[in-house]
């Protein structure tokens, strides 16, 4: 008759040894999935593909072909401005607009017609104003804007139906904003 002792000379209960090795295999995995996860991020998330109107690229918005067209898709999508400031005007922020940052491949040439241009940055109470790393409560955002020289904004271009006017009275490329960072 053979004894039902196992190897290591310890008795156990039909089945307890399973969960432990289950949880091995389960950390072992999520610590190599982690590793791979840093060592090999995309290239999206690495660097924003960014048009920064420079000349080869960019087509001044206004220019003698009328004001700018863009797409469905591109209206669509919420994208990351560098941009000069010029005071704030009743929850407006006039920019100028240095590069337009985050955007796919395809949307590229749209960004370069804004690159380069001015444009209007509406100011809510839903946008997030931060400065040197600390969210800016209520009270303070605007003031901040206001002295602000240089921003690092998210957000959406607005149909042109629904641009403001510059002090000429011609259309200027209009954004809703949800976050603003200052930079200057």
């Amino acid at each position: 008759m053979r004894s039902a002792i196992p190897l290591g000379g310890q008795w156990e209960a039909a089945g307890t040894s399973r969960p432990l090795f289950l949880l091995r295999r389960l950390v072992l995995a999520a610590t190599v999935a982690l590793v791979i996860a840093t060592a090999h991020t995309s290239p999206a998330a690495g660097s924003l593909r960014c048009v920064d109107g420079s000349a080869d690229e960019a087509s001044v918005a206004g220019s003698d072909e009328g004001p700018p067209h863009f797409s469905a898709a591109f209206l669509r999508r919420v994208v990351s401005i560098e941009a000069s400031t010029d005071g704030l005007v009743d929850k407006t922020l006039p920019i100028s607009i240095e590069a337009v940052c985050g955007l796919p491949r395809a949307l590229t040439k749209q960004g370069a017609q804004l690159a380069g241009g001015d444009g209007i940055a509406l100011v809510s109470s839903r946008t997030s104003v931060w400065k040197d790393g600390i969210g800016l409560p209520a009270s303070r955002k605007l003031i901040e804007l206001d002295g602000a020289d240089t921003v690092r904004m998210r957000g959406r271009l607005l149909p042109p139906a629904s641009w403001q006017e510059d002090e000429d009275g011609n259309p200027v490329p209009t954004f809703t904003t949800s976050r603003v960072v200052i930079t200057d």
